[in-house]
């Protein structure tokens, strides 16, 4: 046999075997993701791409949800906190905010909420993800919600988003909003014809990530000290260390990342121009409570890089103190930068602070091992409350007050969910 002979043959070979290996990996992921997928547990949600996680949720009674409200955000949206941990992270039991709704509402309640997320991940890739993937042959047809709740997290949103400016947009000095538009368009927002044969490996990639690293972990958050003290039920309660509201950011970094948000919001509002929307703006930690002292220990604060050599090896900085009077400040002036964004973009907005505030007076509302997110009683007030006010136009003033012994009325023990069917 010839050396051309040879070289054709083995050639054929690795057709065969790229042919034989192609068909196996699409039979493969159809059969997974449109047979297999409705009958799987629950526990395989964190090894799942965000396309297949918007259907195993333990929040609505229908493998594709009907008529229902979907959760936009960050790990408020995604249920974080002692909750989850407690059930051993186990998201088939009723863990967040979802689940409240889902059990005081009737109605299917989905979240695209994911961890470490700002304004331009949570209300642009996380749904575009979901939403934009519609041509995917491997999974049913996703409707549109009947309600969008955007979840605002006061503590880390405009750190986020100070951090994609810093990293990703990189603002030429110009206008800043033409930038980030094209941002949005070009890489969170673009489609991609290959993304949805891309969902089967990455779910394989997870798996196998998990077995190499994860496989002893055990879920259960080790025990924070108390490193400062909030006030809870007129005696002070041992707190570790709290998020607050972007206390690093001067006025101007501020605007920017505000910029971000209002972008964010505007591309999502033309994406679905027929859904309602609410943006909940939830405080961070440290402005939830009263302190026992004047000075706060900061969790996780974004400091801005000043050098651009430095771009990538920055990090979040734990342990800083900051007056608890700067934070309250800081609080109402994100409040009320957020809402005049939400409303000229004729989306409804609601004002959690009175509601949490009120109600952490009285018992905590995180911990007690995860400062930084709800726990069970957190996610209930916060459930219990929405449910009551949903369907209603809000167009709340930012309250700065602390003290309204009937903004958590009937929310002193919110009904106790069911983890409900998928």
């Amino acid at each position: 046999m010839t050396l051309r002979e040879r070289v054709k043959d083995a050639l054929g070979n690795i057709l065969l075997v790229a042919a034989s290996i192609t068909i196996c990996y699409a039979v493969a992921e159809f059969a997974f993701f449109r047979f297999m997928l409705p009958y799987m547990s629950l526990n395989i949600l964190p090894h799942l791409p965000d396309r297949a996680a918007y259907f195993m949720q333990s929040s609505k009674s229908h493998f594709v949800p009907r008529d229902y409200i979907v959760l936009v955000g960050d790990s408020y949206a995604q249920g974080m906190g002692d909750w989850l941990y407690a059930n051993g992270a186990d998201q088939s039991k009723p863990h967040h905010s979802a689940n409240v709704l889902h059990d005081l509402l009737g109605t299917d309640v989905v979240s695209v909420g994911r961890a470490a997320s700002g304004s331009a991940e949570g209300m642009v890739l996380r749904v575009t993800r979901v939403y934009d993937d519609s041509y995917c042959y491997l999974f049913p047809h996703i409707a549109e919600p009947k309600h969008m709740l955007i979840y605002f997290y006061e503590g880390n949103d405009l750190d986020d988003n100070y951090k994609l400016l810093d990293h990703q947009v990189r603002p030429d000095g110009g206008d800043l909003r033409p930038q980030i538009d094209r941002f949005l368009d070009e890489h969170y927002a673009a489609r991609n014809g290959w993304r949805c044969h891309g969902h089967f490996g990455d779910m394989l990639f997870r798996m196998a990530r998990y077995l190499v690293k994860y496989r002893n972990l055990k879920w259960e958050l080790p025990d924070q000290p108390a490193e400062q003290e909030v006030i809870i039920g007129n005696r002070p309660h041992g707190a570790w260390q709290l998020n607050i509201p972007s206390l690093a950011l001067d006025e101007k970094q501020t605007e920017a990342s505000v910029i971000v948000y209002e972008r964010s919001l505007m591309w999502l509002r033309q994406r679905f121009p027929n859904v309602p929307m609410t943006v909940v703006y939830i405080p961070s930690p440290a402005t939830m409570y009263r302190h026992a002292a004047d000075r706060v220990i900061s969790h996780e604060i974004y400091l801005p890089i000043t050098d651009p050599s430095r771009v990538g090896k920055e990090k979040l900085f734990n342990g800083r103190v900051f007056p608890v009077s700067a934070i309250y400040k800081k609080s109402q002036k994100i409040c009320e930068l957020i809402r005049g964004i939400t409303l000229a973009q004729g989306i409804d907005f609601i004002d959690t602070r009175l509601t949490f505030r009120t109600a952490a007076a009285q018992r905590p509302m995180h911990g007690p091992k995860d400062w930084n997110h709800l726990n069970e009683y957190g996610y209930r007030v916060l459930g219990s409350y929405l449910a009551k006010r949903f369907g209603a136009p809000a167009a709340d003033a930012c309250d700065d007050r602390w003290d309204a012994t009937d903004a958590v009325m009937s929310l002193q023990s919110p009904a106790r969910s069911n983890p409900g069917a998928h």
